[in-house]
């Protein structure tokens, strides 16, 4: 049964304008009393239709909008979902993406509280695909109770219309709610729950296959898709990756042969020097690889993945808050800065701006001159004008010159909605230094 919620009058201006969330004080009376993540159809207040979704009368925003489609009258039901994530999966592939990519981004995919990564894994000469899902709102762990239904259903239609080519005997199912947003949902957080699982492949070490950056074949990362970082690995860079990589490879062409050195700071399982060493060793270029981590774990996975590609690799097992005073002054190529957010919440912004400017400081101070840095933050929080100030800070500590000669952003995985600034997350800035 579909509760009806209505808006106070004159709180209908930013729905109307396609945005998906309604704030607990914008509407006409209390939610308390509606079990969390309820269906519920939004009205203005008159009583004209606005939108369909879900409600949660305890948190913040308490209403998402799945549709805004009078016709759509059960847009929580697993048929209706599984479409959704089928469109998105449409949109991937015209962009061009194979093997591996995010699936489903929440509001930019219209599907808030979804996030799901898929990938295409590799194992002793056999193929398969897993399906990585977080569940982060009430709303969406309710739709989605029957989640082995949901993904088998989702997996036949997918290959009856060619989106992909496997089926559920080939598939896997991990959902991860190991995340303390559920938390602002009054949802616990869970350990990581192999919902299918493939009988001949383990996926805590398991290589993924991504677009390679510079060419037409596809890259195998190792991972651990279980109990890795986020949903075993983060996609959302392989765009500024590919940006980067090109620049790099250009770059290379007007060196003379010798050895290049690259610096991953906080590389996890180190997808930027993978595919660094990839194009650079295509190009002619022995490549020595730092891999710079707090993960002894995630070092493991980096070196084999870079070695794989064959860099010779460097392991430094470090905190970057306190280790990179260490590392060498003017002695990499290229160095990338790909800490994870160090801003989550607002009252982090002032010392996640310094933990910034700190970490860029020292990537400026150990690039050589005819040198790049890659500067990157995933802090939604941080404004892009404050990230360009600590950038700018960083750069003239070291050097009187540089250049910013590439900025980046989302990829067509990781969409964005001109309605839904909040869906903004992603900063990255390449600088040559002369």
């Amino acid at each position: 049964m579909t509760t009806v919620w209505r808006l106070r009058t004159g709180a209908d201006k930013r729905i109307r304008s396609g945005h998906p969330w309604v704030f607990s004080n914008e509407l006409a009376e209390s939610p308390k009393g509606l079990p969390p993540g309820s269906a519920v159809e939004l009205q203005d207040a008159k009583g004209a239709f606005l939108a369909r979704g879900y409600g949660n009368p305890h948190s913040l925003i308490a209403f998402r909008a799945l549709s805004f489609n009078s016709q759509d009258e059960e847009p929580t039901s697993l048929d209706f979902l599984q479409n959704k994530v089928l469109n998105s999966w449409k949109v991937r592939k015209a962009a061009g993406f194979r093997g591996s990519f995010r699936l489903a981004f929440g509001e930019s995919d219209y599907i808030p509280g979804l996030v799901l990564d898929y990938y295409v894994v590799e194992q002793k000469g056999q193929k398969a695909q897993v399906f990585a899902a977080q569940l982060v709102t009430a709303g969406m762990n309710e739709a989605l109770k029957n989640v082995e239904e949901f993904f088998k259903g989702l997996v036949e239609k997918a290959k009856a219309q060619g989106l992909s080519e496997f089926g559920w005997d080939k598939s896997a199912v991990v959902v991860r709610n190991d995340v303390n947003i559920r938390k602002l949902e009054g949802l616990n957080v869970e350990e990581p729950k192999v919902i299918k699982d493939l009988s001949d492949f383990d996926l805590t070490d398991v290589e993924i296959l991504l677009n390679a950056a510079t060419d037409s074949g596809l890259v195998h990362m190792s991972c651990d898709l279980k109990e890795g970082q986020k949903t075993g690995f983060f996609l959302d860079q392989t765009h500024n990756i590919h940006l980067a990589v090109e620049l790099y490879k250009n770059w290379a062409m007007t060196q003379e042969k010798r050895k290049l050195r690259v610096l991953d700071l906080c590389c996890y399982v180190g997808h930027w020097s993978t595919q660094i060493t990839r194009a650079l060793k295509a190009a002619g270029f022995e490549v020595e690889v730092s891999l710079v981590d707090v993960s002894k774990s995630a070092l493991a996975f980096a070196k084999k993945n870079a070695e794989r590609e064959g860099a010779e690799v460097i392991v430094h097992e470090m905190d970057v808050s306190t280790g990179l005073g260490e590392l060498p002054s003017t002695h990499y190529d290229i160095v990338i800065a790909d800490p994870p957010a160090f801003i989550k919440s607002k009252k982090d912004i002032p010392i996640g701006k310094h933990a910034y400017l700190k970490m860029n400081t020292q990537a400026f101070r150990v690039v050589k001159k005819n040198g790049f840095v890659a500067s990157c933050s995933c802090s939604g929080l941080l404004e892009e004008e404050e990230f360009r100030d600590a950038i700018r800070k960083a750069s003239l500590r070291n050097f009187s010159e540089v250049r910013s000669v590439l900025r980046g952003g989302h990829a067509a995985d990781h969409p964005t909605l001109m309605q839904f600034p909040e869906g903004f997350y992603l900063k990255m800035y390449v600088h040559y230094v002369i």
